[in-house]
């Protein structure tokens, strides 16, 4: 439901007060030595006068004015301690830490035995990526001033991004004991939500809230505890505060609708899809998978992924380091949250198992949880070698890619639930490529390359992708055709359905359901006498709130039916029992398209404007059923009609679906490996060639 990669972690700012305390207080002592050197400085003023201007100038936001009296100071006394103190900071408030490491590294040779120096070099080390020793010198301002809270909760932050969630608890222990804060807490809870300590997560993001109620972020945060605690309900209240308190809050409006359509709730559903479409327009970073559900604009889903990796993953990186001609084998990494029993693995298994091991070095890269399903163990045996990085800071997983050798990496994820993009933010492969879970561009500059066909990006529309298309000779979506195909389905009795009815099914997460959709459905309803639609059981409220819509269409409850849910095979065995599949838009059914299409069940879709819309159009496609494809909801409705009412041609297109799923190359798992080896060949030779990455269509494999 919710973006990733959005851990809470509050860093306690830089001690750059220029309040009037400051002047005469530990941080500007004077030493006999810098007046006597201050004396030659190129003033007529005493360098303590100028430092007393210095700091008004700092104090009123004139940091230019504050620059040159620093810089007056430090040419007469290069060891000014004060002044390469103040200037430093100045530079750290400029966002120019390059610029104030070297200062504030002598300010703290100068003053060793003060904290605040010692402090502020150390946050300055932390903004320049240097974790490591940031947290030896906040070691050192402990041991200096053990009730310096702010070091404790800035070590405890540094803690959580290298996931020693345990120490960096201990170490918000520390600071709430000495001086409770708001920041504490909240960086206490999250740590506690990495863990899976849900219930005392949420009591520390509440504490958070209650010391700072007007901070738009504790609220944020506790929404998020609250989805994972499954209590959707305050998880709305959480995110409408949030989105009261600051409308431009980064992913609180498109969480919010997430939220809201995941219970089906369309009480301001008009009003919710315009503001996201504002929202992405300026700029503010939303949840570009939650967007995809709402967009049916390519450009807008550009502008929208921009702005989350502005703010995900700002120091991502374009350029590609150079790497030798692997001697035998291309060394391949897939990484993903996903290698457990997920839609993603059910789509890939097959891939997996089938790459030509003499020519691919084949390695698992899985962040995601062991969830020991039968599913887990055969992806363990499709790899070379299967790394389980779950525990691993971010920093780490980059490290050992980079040891494995690997020269493509391709991200099954994206920015999808569990994905960790600031892995591939490091540019940790030479050659870098998005596949198959995110459907659309992830508008990164470390992304080169996105796999698709030229159904779900057309040729002319390739100038709202930030990345190269490479372009499958079908289907870009994967299949397995080992799964196996149900022989006993269930009768329509076990599965609440009456045997003479007509059962559209629409096996689509509720998020994908929109109203002017659902208004088709219940048409199509009304105008089939005994029909029933069958739609997925999820959340109760989604439930209740659908029963209702139908209602005020005119269509009674209970001819709404929900499929509860069942183990991966019984949901595949139970498509046979439907008889049409009924696709949803903007975003179409994609793991659930191939299920019906694998299962016998002929899909009907309309044909989307992005990449998400036209998903089952290139299955169908694929599997020589592009009669099903329809190109305005009006046309998809007269057509589910026809082929309710038409038994005849029901028949014709299962016996179609029957004969060309084994022979179409929709589910030829083999001939999509070739495919998919094929475009690693070509864009590793790219590379070895010196050449930029560049769109290319894959031939086809016989």
């Amino acid at each position: 439901m919710f973006s990733p990669a959005k851990v809470t972690r509050v860093f306690a700012p830089f001690r750059a007060s220029t309040d009037p305390p400051y002047v005469g207080s530990r941080t500007h002592r004077m030493s006999q030595q810098g007046r006597n050197k201050g004396a030659s400085a190129p003033s007529s003023l005493h360098p303590s006068a100028i430092l007393d201007q210095a700091i008004a100038a700092h104090r009123s936001g004139n940091l230019s004015e504050a620059e040159r009296a620093y810089t007056t100071i430090l040419k007469g006394s290069r060891t000014h301690a004060v002044a390469l103190h103040m200037l430093g900071l100045l530079h750290a408030q400029r966002g120019h830490f390059a610029d104030a490491e070297p200062l504030l590294k002598k300010a703290a040779r100068v003053e060793p035995g003060n904290p605040d120096v010692l402090f502020n070099y150390a946050n300055v080390l932390r903004a320049l990526d240097k974790p490591d020793d940031a947290l030896v010198w906040l070691a050192k301002v402990i041991a200096l001033a053990p009730n310096f809270a702010d070091a404790h909760l800035n070590r405890g932050a540094i803690l959580i991004a290298r996931q020693q969630l345990r120490d960096a608890i201990a170490e918000f222990d520390r600071a709430i004991a000495i001086a409770p804060s708001s920041a504490a807490f909240a960086n206490r809870g999250s740590a506690l939500q990495q863990l899976g300590q849900l219930e005392e997560a949420r009591d520390s993001y509440a504490r958070a809230i209650e010391l700072a109620p007007a901070d738009p972020q504790n609220h944020f945060a506790l929404s998020e505890v609250l989805g994972q605690l499954g209590r959707d309900d305050e998880a709305i209240v959480a995110l409408e505060r949030t989105v009261a308190l600051d409308k431009t809050f980064p992913f609180a409006l498109s969480n919010l609708v997430a939220c809201k359509r995941k219970r089906a709730d369309w009480s301001s559903f008009e009003r919710e899809q315009a503001t996201m479409e504002d929202a992405a327009e300026a700029g503010v970073p939303v949840d570009p998978f939650t967007f995809f559900h709402v967009s049916s604009s390519p450009a807008r889903q550009l502008t929208c992924a921009k702005a989350y990796v502005a703010k995900v993953t700002p120091d991502g990186g374009a350029a590609r380091p150079g790497t030798p001609r692997p001697a035998s084998r291309l060394r391949v990494a897939y990484m993903s949250a996903d290698f457990r029993s997920h839609a993603t693995a059910y789509l890939m298994a097959g891939i997996f198992e089938a790459h030509d091991r003499e020519r691919f070095d084949v390695t698992a890269i899985s962040y995601g949880p062991d969830d020991d399903s039968q599913m887990r163990n055969r992806l363990r045996a499709a790899f070379e070698r299967f790394e389980d990085v779950s525990d691993l800071a971010d920093e780490d997983v980059v490290k050992l890619i980079g040891q494995l050798e690997i020269e493509v990496l391709v991200d099954l994820g994206g920015f999808t639930a569990g994905a960790r993009p600031k892995i591939i933010a490091r540019r940790p492969a030479p050659i870098q490529v998005s596949y198959l879970g995110f459907p659309g561009t992830m508008g990164a500059p470390y992304v080169d390359y996105l796999m698709a066909d030229r159904i779900v990006i057309p040729e002319a529309e390739q100038t709202y992708y930030a990345e190269k298309v490479i372009y499958l000779p079908n289907s870009y979506q994967a299949t397995d055709a080992k799964r196996p195909l149900p022989s006993n389905p269930p009768s329509r009795s076990q599965l609440r359905l009456a045997d003479d009815a007509f059962v559209y099914c629409a096996f689509n997460r509720s998020p994908k359901i929109t109203p002017s959709l659902f208004g088709v459905w219940m048409r199509l309803l009304d105008k089939t006498p005994g029909s029933v639609l069958w739609l997925l059981d999820g959340d109760p409220v989604a439930t209740e709130n659908l029963k209702r819509e139908a209602v005020a269409r005119g269509i009674v409850a209970e001819r709404i039916v929900f499929a509860p849910r069942v183990p991966a095979e019984e949901h595949l065995a139970r498509h046979q029992v439907a008889d049409l599949f009924l696709d949803t838009l903007p975003y179409n059914a994609h793991t659930g398209a191939s299920d019906a299409l694998w299962a016998g069940l002929p899909v009907l879709t309309c044909l989307g404007t992005t990449f998400a819309g036209r998903v089952a159009a290139s299955l169908l496609n694929a599997v020589g059923l592009p009669e099903l494809v329809t190109r305005s909801l009006e046309e998809y409705e007269a057509l589910a009609l026809r082929i309710a009412h038409d038994s005849e041609l029901r028949v014709a297109l299962r016996s179609k679906l029957a004969a060309r799923r084994a022979t179409w190359p929709l589910f030829d798992t083999v001939r999509m490996t070739r495919d998919i080896e094929k475009a690693f060949d070509e864009i590793w030779r790219r590379h070895c060639a010196g050449e930029a990455p560049a769109s290319f269509a894959v031939q086809t494999s016989t």
